[in-house]
Parts: C-alpha cells; sequence; structure tokens
C-alpha cells in the first residue's frame, strides 16, 4: 500500500509504502510540497502537488527519478484530483500478491473455475482460490464424492431421503441398509438356496436331507439298537445292525439257544411293527413244520 506524510517542521511530504501488515515500511520520495491527492497504477505511483496542481510521476521500484507528468495550471483549482485509469486485469496480471483482485476478474474466474467443481457452481473467495457450492448429496474439495455411489449393492437403487442421506431400494432377493443381505443367507441347512419366480427362498437338498430347508436328514433316528446308517444306490436310507439285532430299523432282537436272560431285565427297544412281524414268522414255521408232516406221510404210502 502506498501514502503520503507530512514531514515535521518541514513544508514536504513523505511518499512511503509498506505490505498490509505495516512490515517492509520505507520511504519512496520526498515531495517538495504539499501533495492533494494520489493514485497507483500497475507500475507507477501518481501525485498532484497542491499549490501549483502539477501531475507527478515515480516508479514503484525507484529505478526511475520522479518526473514531471504534466505541467502546471493555476486555472484548474478544483481538478485537483488524479486518477490511473487501469484495469484490474492490467494492473494484477503475474502478481502473486493480488490474488484477492484477480477473483473480480470475470474472465479470472471463469479460468479458474473451469472444470473444476465436478458438481455444483464455482466461485473465488478472498484468497483468489476456488470454491465449490453446495449440492445435495455431494461431498469433498470440488464436489467429487457422491454420496450414493457404490452405496447400495447387488444393483440396489440409491437416493436422497430428507436428511439428504442416501437410502437404497433393493432388488429382490436382498435387503439391509445397503442391500448386502441375501434373503438366501443360511437359509437352506443342506443345500442350495435360489430364488422362485415370485422372489422367494427356494431349496435344492443335498442327498440325503428334504423339507422346505433341507433340514430333515433321511438317517436321523432311523436305524435303532445302535445300528448304522447309509443311503443305497436309490439314496434310500438302509441300517447295518448291531450283532444282536435284525431288521430293516434294527428293531428285532436275535434270541440265541441257550440264552436264559431274564427279559423283564431287558430293555429292548423295538419298532411297532415287529410284533406283527414275530407273529407272521411263527405261523411261517408252523405251516413249515405241517407241511414236513404231510411229505413224511406221503412217503410211507
Amino acid at each position: 500500500m502506498y501514502w503520503v506524510d507530512c514531514i515535521t517542521n518541514e513544508f514536504a511530504m513523505s511518499l512511503e509504502s509498506a505490505d498490509f501488515n505495516g512490515n517492509n515500511r520505507k520511504r519512496l520520495y520526498t515531495i517538495k510540497n504539499l501533495s492533494s491527492s494520489l493514485t497507483v497504477s500497475k507500475d507507477f505511483i501518481y501525485w498532484q502537488n497542491g499549490y501549483d496542481v502539477g501531475t507527478w510521476q515515480l516508479s514503484k521500484n525507484a529505478s526511475q527519478v520522479a518526473r514531471e507528468f504534466s505541467s502546471p495550471t493555476r486555472t484548474c483549482w478544483p481538478c485537483q484530483l488524479v486518477a490511473a485509469n487501469y484495469t484490474i486485469q492490467e494492473q494484477v496480471k503475474g502478481m502473486q500478491s493480488c490474488k484477492a483482485l484477480q477473483g473480480l476478474i470475470p474472465e479470472y474466474i471463469t479460468s479458474i473455475c473451469k472444470n473444476y467443481c465436478l458438481e455444483g457452481n464455482c466461485s473465488v473467495n478472498a484468497e483468489g482460490i476456488p470454491i465449490c457450492s453446495c449440492k445435495a448429496g455431494l461431498s469433498g474439495e470440488r464436489y467429487e464424492v457422491n454420496a450414493c455411489h457404490k452405496h447400495c449393492l447387488h444393483n440396489g437403487v440409491c437416493f436422497l431421503n430428507e436428511e439428504k442421506e442416501p437410502v437404497c431400494q433393493c432388488t429382490a432377493g436382498y435387503y439391509g441398509q445397503r442391500c448386502e443381505i441375501s434373503i438366501c443367507k443360511e437359509y437352506c441347512l443342506q443345500g442350495n438356496c435360489s430364488l422362485d419366480n415370485d422372489a422367494k427362498p427356494k431349496c435344492s437338498c443335498e442327498v440325503g436331507y428334504s423339507g422346505e430347508r433341507c433340514e430333515v436328514n433321511a438317517c436321523h433316528k432311523h436305524c435303532l439298537n445302535n445300528g448304522i446308517c447309509s443311503l443305497n444306490e436309490e439314496d434310500e436310507p438302509v441300517c447295518e445292525c448291531t450283532a444282536d439285532y435284525e431288521g430293516q430299523r434294527c428293531d428285532i432282537a436275535i434270541t440265541h439257544a441257550g440264552d436264559c436272560a431274564d427279559s423283564s431285565t431287558q430293555q429292548v427297544i423295538q419298532d411297532p411293527r415287529s410284533e406283527i412281524r414275530q407273529v407272521f414268522k411263527e405261523i411261517q414255521r408252523i405251516l413249515e413244520l405241517i407241511f414236513d408232516k404231510l411229505d413224511g406221510n406221503e412217503a410211507k404210502c
């Protein structure tokens, strides 16, 4: 900044300059008269003497001696005013310290803001730095971050609610704040899950399992009395019984000759159908005895 100040006990004024914070103050020139006006251009300082109304010019860098820019006249006393008609562009071009003034230039704003804000409007602050105006759903210095970007998973549709927060509308088969959870997750216990035409989960069960969620094991409690269950070629459960039991489900106890065990002390887990099988076996044994006797009588004849 530039100014003129009176010199004590002298009929003169001091032309001085300093930084905007008051540092680097220095005297540039001693005006041998009273100055009534002062103006500054990019390269020069101009002032007007109050006594003879002459206009003087001095280089800012003081590389030149002050010279009389216009001849004095006494016919223009009311005209003791001097002004430099320069555009802001001319005065601040290439000067880093004048970024704030550059921000007032439409052409400068256009150039510095070009492609700066990816979304929203751009303006220049007092330091000549471009800033982006706020737009719902965007963040970042250049508003390059979209709140909906990759927010909703599995092709969910993102939109902003009344609080300008991203929310998701999930596709069929998914739910959660970000559509991150599949309705098939942990649905089928022993099998593969897929969606039916109504977007509901359905299971394709592994061999040996059934039920809506493949929760039923074909071998579960099928073989009794410690029998071992496995699946045959038709994927049906079959039992491998211990030495003391027989039957499709190891439900029939085998009685050995000479066994005198007290039946009251035996706890045999039997299928309800085992008694019927035993009755049929006893009938079959009696019929075999009858046929044997009949065959013996016919032989005697």
